[in-house]
């Protein structure tokens, strides 16, 4: 028998015993959770005894367009775009700021991270714009990244 490895005849019995301690691991999350519904129950009918349970309807979760996930917290984005634009010499483009964003925050530079992240700062700068903090101030080398500044 090699050390390390598991015999041939024991590895149902190890396969087993890791599903059923992941099983307890997850009953126990399920009766944690069951137990927080029932005292938010209690605590609505105590407040709010007229309520009917049943009325109230589903919290939608909302995802984002591109198909990610919030990278930010709510006006982050808008700090984070505001306090590179403020510290930058000259006009960056969403490509520049996304690159120092994820540096400054050690984030893992993946092609679909970059590509989320950029479409979240179009999406700010747009707003951004419309309220007047920052300008569209022409196009890059490239000709097609927009560059952006402080109005």
């Amino acid at each position: 028998m090699h050390h390390g490895r598991i015999p041939h005849r024991l590895r149902p019995r190890c396969q087993t015993l890791r599903v059923g301690r992941n099983h307890t691991v997850h009953q126990t999350e399920i009766e944690r959770v069951v137990a927080d519904l029932k005292h938010l129950v209690a605590t609505l009918k105590l407040f709010a005894p007229e309520l009917d349970l049943r009325s109230l309807g589903n919290k939608r979760v909302r995802k984002s367009s591109m198909g990610g996930f919030k990278h930010f917290k709510n006006k982050e984005s808008h700090t984070l775009v505001l306090d590179q634009l403020r510290v930058a010499a000259e006009p960056l483009t969403t490509v520049m700021m996304c690159t120092a964003i994820m540096a400054d925050r050690g984030m893992e530079d993946t092609k679909d991270l970059r590509i989320s992240i950029q479409h979240t700062l179009i999406g700010t700068l747009r707003r951004l714009e419309k309220r007047g903090l920052v300008k569209d101030v022409g196009r890059a080398e490239n000709g097609l990244s927009a560059l952006w500044q402080i109005a």
